[in-house]
């Protein structure tokens, strides 16, 4: 009920956003924890400053070619999103009408109060402690003695899931009995049984691929708006970078504008500025060359903004 409510994949306008954007960061930084931690205080500061600034160098370097790879996967998967639910609706034999009326369903029996008994609420929990950790047993321990520990929690709790299964079971009929532990950890999102009255297991694996299919065409318009995004910036980073050398230049032919300069630091801040310029202009070619490659006609703004950049500079020369 909960994941119905709050569940990412729930959300409006969340995309398909894993909401681990910090958590990413921080496993990034924690590499240089077997080193650091001999370190004092201020050489640790100063390793990670590093490491930070090479996650952000990175970053911006590889911008275009990220939105790119996003860009593709997101529409890969909205076509076998569409080719699942299509076949899902085909199986159900229901209509469009029919399908958001399931979907309304489903929010109104998620907003509902539950009255689950203490043995239901301790197996899902035990359930979603589990599935927890074995996600996390690889990508949060780093060293086979912690990796130890969470074998033994979960070798323990799966034990525990068990007898509770047992005595669930005990007094119930065939069909109304839970799986195996195994069986169960081995399905994600298991809809249970004292929560799915009816047609609604159907109505919520419809549901799902709905809401699926729903964020993932946000993904797809949010990707688009941060390449829009991205290549405004490089846009103004450049025309700023332009504005400085001609501003310097001007200052090197009038030297009272530049007073607090000699004439070798002005020339050698031209330089800069010019090899800055120069940086921006090639990082701004190769995005462009890979954002029409890859949004097609969803790139026409790159080309409108191209023809604004060359009319301006037309009529300043002619100015």
């Amino acid at each position: 009920m909960c994941e119905l409510q709050w569940g990412g994949r729930n959300q409006d306008g969340a995309g398909a956003t894993i909401g681990e954007e910090v958590e990413q960061v921080n496993s990034f930084l924690s590499r240089a924890a077997i080193c650091s931690k001999y370190m004092s205080k201020a050489v640790r500061t100063d390793m990670l400053t590093i490491q930070a600034i090479g996650w952000n160098k990175r970053k911006v370097e590889k911008l275009d070619l990220t939105l790119a790879k996003r860009y593709i996967k997101t529409v890969q998967r909205i076509s076998e999103a569409s080719a699942d639910l299509g076949k899902l609706t085909q199986d159900l034999s229901i209509q469009e009408d029919m399908v958001q009326q399931w979907v309304s369903d489903v929010k109104e029996w998620a907003a509902e109060p539950t009255g689950h008994n203490d043995l239901e609420k301790t197996i899902e929990g035990l359930y979603l402690s589990i599935k927890q950790r074995k996600y996390n047993l690889y990508r949060k321990a780093d060293g086979n003695k912690r990796r130890h520990q969470l074998r033994k929690k979960i070798a323990s709790e799966k034990r525990a899931l068990e007898d509770a299964i047992r005595k669930r079971n005990a007094d119930l009929d065939e069909s109304d009995k839970l799986p195996s532990a195994d069986a169960l950890l081995a399905v994600d999102n298991y809809s249970w049984p004292w929560e799915c009255h009816g047609n609604m297991v159907q109505k919520k694996r419809l549901f799902d691929k709905v809401m699926l299919l729903t964020r993932l065409k946000e993904e797809e318009v949010i990707v688009v708006r941060e390449v829009k995004q991205h290549w405004e910036y490089l846009r103004s980073a450049a025309g700023m970078m332009q504005e400085l050398t001609s501003q310097i230049s001007e200052g090197i032919t009038e030297p009272s504008n530049m007073d607090a300069l000699t004439d070798e630091g002005r020339d050698g801040l031209q330089c800069l500025l010019k090899r800055r310029l120069a940086e921006l202009c090639a990082q701004q070619d190769a995005a462009r060359k890979t954002y029409k490659q890859v949004l097609g006609k969803q790139a026409l703004c790159l080309d409108d903004a191209t023809e604004e950049e060359s009319i301006d500079s037309s009529s300043s020369e002619e100015i």
